[in-house]
């Protein structure tokens, strides 16, 4: 410190302490010259002074105050050499060190630099390891939008510091607001700070703290991400369960809480996703002029309540609520996929927002490209989960969805009323179930979130009486039925199949209690509806033979009922319904050979309604195209890939005709025409196809949607079949998130997601990883049926291909023997994978010295694959060889 300066303070502090406390702060500033630094440090002196409960003396105080601003200091000054850098000045205070302007002078060219330095009262063991984390992260980057990293050390002084490419610049929100950018073109300047944090995360490392102070722009308008001082490597959660511990109090003193994601302020585990939401705060920033949450005088505790609790407006919304007519005027060119996109980034739960950066950019892009993005807005299943939990909502349409519920319902219940005093109990059951069903389907219609907008909402008051007007309302066991039967179907169409399960569970219970109204026509007919959708839930929740056994018992007694209780019209229908579900049913359990005959029935059963122009012909002729797409898979599956590929056109052919806008049914065609185009080789095609069945269903479903994830899966086998192994791999991996993210990881999905992923890493040459992953499947599938499943071989034949390529004939044997028997007792069908179980147990019996037996095995299996694609085909090319090799050893 310059000894003349603390000479003013030292005369400044002795004059103002003799004054009344109400003239010191004039004084000092009066004698000071000006000197901010001066006034500063004397107002501190004296209010140390005054704060003390003894009187200390000048020199106390002047040697203790001192002390402080030396340690403060970074002692670096003007003319101070850093390497082969001189200093020019200082350009800022962190929270932790300064940062001065450095410029190099030995060589013939001039290079600025910004030589970061920590406080010497900082250099604690823990900032000193997190100092040398920034310089490692920083050495391991080297990207165009991260500021560069040119060296680092220790000053003379000991204190460390970094050397880092300097930025003429300022942070991009205010380079968008002094450049008046337009909403496209900050959109554009954004995906140079997403390119940044994805290049920094596939170097492994999180930054943490992405905030428009840490993103600048030059003046060529190049985005530059600063300050990896909190940053975090990855790699090290898998070699220190807790790598931070030491570094948790320093971390929450760093941290920016108003860009801090929910988990960082819960203090729980920090992943990529954490930048996401970072990146969402920011982008919300730049296209609002408006921070996510306004912290203005606001505690530590009320950030983090809002962080944690309240749910953001969208940017739209946002612009709208405006005083400043320019941001009003972006309101509309963000509504709808941008509102989607951000928003995504922005939700609570890490696992709800977008999976990587690349799925961020990706969805920017493809809004860029007027291509539908990936993202959708929340569902109404998800908003009416959360409804439970808090009493406020930032989302209007809740608003209108229990408003609509409390006057529809109220509306009805005083209907049923009138009908009751007519003393016509029949007649007020079927028209109050009926008004149920159409009240419902109004409501979901209203609460479409692409029609609503944000704001806070208040809600409890009308919840509650909402809630009293339905407890009145559905009073009797069969309309309680009928609700929690419509809800159910409703959950389980928008993927929620938790809830909707558990709300057919509601209707099972409610439809037992009304058994006297067993010879009511309504009973009986709900009997039928409850009954498909205890069905249709049980095959969505994986369990195909309890599915199965349902819809098997209810066929057989649709047959029994007499033309008095349920009309030939209605129980054709119901037929068509149960031919259809048996068929899912039996194909999701990977028995396709029983499943075909169904399909084929409920065609062909919808066929003949459809053509005698029966009453419910139109709602028949609207989904045959389903029927067509479900036994075209079958057909598939089943080795008939040239039915089944006409079969399929035929399905979208007649979506096509019947509706302008593509629908999930024609998604659902798309893909499982791919799919056949695959098996018959013409990959070109197959690909085109697939890509538009998952565009449709990405415009229409929630992220993570089995529907999408189906589309995803066909295209990694297209691509694995041309050879693209690596991007298989990637998608697949993908799909895993998705499918414990949608369905959980224990539904059968997810262990057939780790079989195929073991599969494409044998192909690789990666047996290791292989077996790793068909491992986990083969357990996950034998915890799932303890009783025995064909989808059990699956994996169970990989392994025992593993085993016979490493040379581990006994287990080869164990595994392939196993898997026949498993195949020949599940289904009767002849299939590819039947085909490779048994020509590879031949191959390990050969190798075994079991000649005899191979033989026979070599038959069968080299025949099922002839017979299903032709002794020309690849497949069947492949396993002749791996026989033939076999034999020869």
């Amino acid at each position: 410190m310059d000894q003349q300066k603390w000479s003013v303070i030292k005369d400044l502090f002795d004059q103002a302490r003799q004054l009344p406390k109400d003239q010191q702060e004039v004084f000092v500033q009066q004698h000071s010259n000006g000197d901010t630094d001066i006034i500063h440090q004397v107002m501190e002196m004296l209010d140390a002074q005054q704060n003390e409960s003894y009187d200390p003396s000048l020199t106390d105080l002047v040697s203790a105050s001192a002390t402080d601003m030396i340690m403060d200091e970074a002692i670096l000054k003007p003319g101070d050499m850093v390497e082969r850098f001189e200093v020019i000045k200082s350009i800022g205070e962190g929270g932790m060190g300064s940062v001065f302007l450095g410029t190099r002078k030995q060589d013939d060219f001039e290079q600025l630099v910004a030589i970061k330095v920590i406080h010497r009262k900082y250099l604690t063991a823990q900032s000193l390891q997190r100092f040398r984390r920034e310089r490692q992260i920083l050495a391991s980057l080297n990207h165009k939008n991260i500021a560069s990293f040119i060296g680092g050390g220790e000053t003379e002084q000991g204190q460390p510091y970094i050397i880092l490419e300097y930025v003429d610049g300022i942070p991009i929100t205010q380079y968008c607001q002094q450049h008046d950018l337009s909403v496209s073109q900050r959109i554009t300047l954004f995906k140079q700070v997403l390119e940044a944090v994805m290049y920094a995360h596939q170097n492994l490392v999180v930054h943490r703290d992405i905030k428009p102070n840490n993103v600048l722009v030059n003046t060529q308008g190049e985005v530059k991400l600063l300050d990896f001082g909190i940053a975090k490597l990855v790699q090290e959660s898998t070699q220190n369960p807790n790598p931070d511990s030491e570094l948790t109090q320093e971390f929450v003193r760093v941290l920016t809480p108003a860009n801090a994601s929910p988990e960082q302020v819960l203090g729980s585990n920090i992943t990529t996703r954490s930048d996401v939401y970072g990146l969402g705060a920011l982008l919300m920033y730049m296209l609002t002029d408006e921070a996510v949450f306004d912290t203005t005088a606001s505690s530590q505790q009320s950030i983090e309540s809002m962080i944690l609790e309240l749910l953001p407006v969208k940017p739209s919304v946002r612009c709208m609520q405006s005083d400043n007519q320019a941001v009003q005027g972006r309101a509309k060119l963000l509504k709808g996929d941008v509102d989607t996109i951000v928003m995504k980034a922005l939700q609570k739960e890490p696992e709800r927002r977008y999976s990587s950066t690349e799925q961020l950019m990706q969805d920017i892009v493809r809004h860029q490209q007027n291509y539908p993005i990936s993202a959708k807005p929340d569902s109404f299943a998800y908003r009416a989960k959360k409804f439970v939990q808090r009493n406020t909502l930032s989302t209007a349409f809740v608003s209108i969805f229990v408003i609509g519920l409390l006057s529809a319902s109220a509306i009805i219940f005083q209907q049923s009323l009138t009908i009751e005093q007519e003393r016509d109990t029949a007649l007020r059951q079927a028209f109050v179930a009926q008004k149920t069903s159409r009240f419902m389907s109004d409501i979901f219609r209203q609460a479409d979130p692409n029609e609503t907008d944000g704001g806070v909402v208040s809600v409890k008051s009308i919840v509650d009486k909402a809630a009293d007007n339905l407890q009145a309302l559905d009073s009797d066991p069969l309309i309680k039925a009928q609700l929690n039967t419509t809800l159910g179907a409703v959950y389980n169409q928008l993927g929620e199949y938790e809830l909707g399960s558990a709300l057919l569970d509601n209707a099972n219970e409610y439809f037992a209690k009304a058994k006297q109204e067993m010879f009511n026509p309504e009973y009986i007919s709900l009997k039928y509806v409850l009954g498909l959708e205890n069905g249709n839930s049980l095959t969505f929740e994986g369990k195909y033979d309890e599915a199965v056994s349902l819809l098997t018992e209810l066929n057989q007694s649709l047959d029994s009922e007499k033309g008095a209780s349920l009309n030939d019209e209605l129980k054709d229908f119901y037929h068509v319904e149960l031919q259809y579900g048996l068929g899912t049913a039996f194909s999701y359990s990977g028995k396709d050979d029983q499943a075909a005959p169904h399909y084929r029935n409920s065609v062909d059963a919808s066929e003949q309604i459809i053509a005698r122009a029966g009453e419910f012909a139109n709602q028949l002729e609207l989904a045959l195209a389903d029927r067509l797409f479900g036994l075209g898979h079958s057909l598939r599956q089943i080795g008939e890939f040239a039915e089944s590929k006409a079969v399929i056109m035929r399905g979208i052919d007649l979506e096509r005709s019947m509706y302008e806008t593509p629908r999930l049914s024609l998604g659902h065609g798309l893909n499982q025409l791919a799919s056949t185009l695959l098996q018959l080789g013409e990959l070109e095609q197959a690909e085109v196809y697939a890509k538009e069945g998952l565009e449709i269903r990405r415009s229409i479903l929630d992220y993570g949607h089995v529907e999408i994830m189906a589309s995803i899966g066909i295209l990694t086998n297209i691509y694995s079949k041309q050879g693209q192994f690596e991007r298989s791999l990637e998608m697949r991996k993908e799909m895993l998130d998705m499918v414990e993210v949608s369905v959980g990881a224990t539904h059968p999905y997810y262990y057939s997601v780790q079989s195929a992923i073991g599969q494409l890493y044998m192909l690789t040459g990666d047996l290791d990883q292989a077996k790793v992953y068909l491992d986990q499947s083969l357990q996950g599938f034998i915890n799932l049926f303890p009783n025995g499943h064909r989808s059990i071989a699956t994996p169970m034949v990989s392994l025992g291909d593993i085993a016979l390529k490493t040379g581990d004939i006994d287990t080869a044997v164990a595994k392939l023997s196993e898997a026949v028997g498993i195949l020949n007792e599940q289904s009767t069908e002849q299939s590819q994978l039947n085909a490779k179980a048994n020509a590879l147990y031949a191959a390990a019996l050969y190798r075994d010295g079991q000649a005899e037996l191979a033989s026979t095995y070599e038959v069968l299996g080299l025949g099922i694959i002839e017979s299903l694609i032709g002794k020309e085909a690849n497949e069947y090319n492949v396993l002749f060889k791996r026989i033939e090799d076999a034999k020869s050893q």
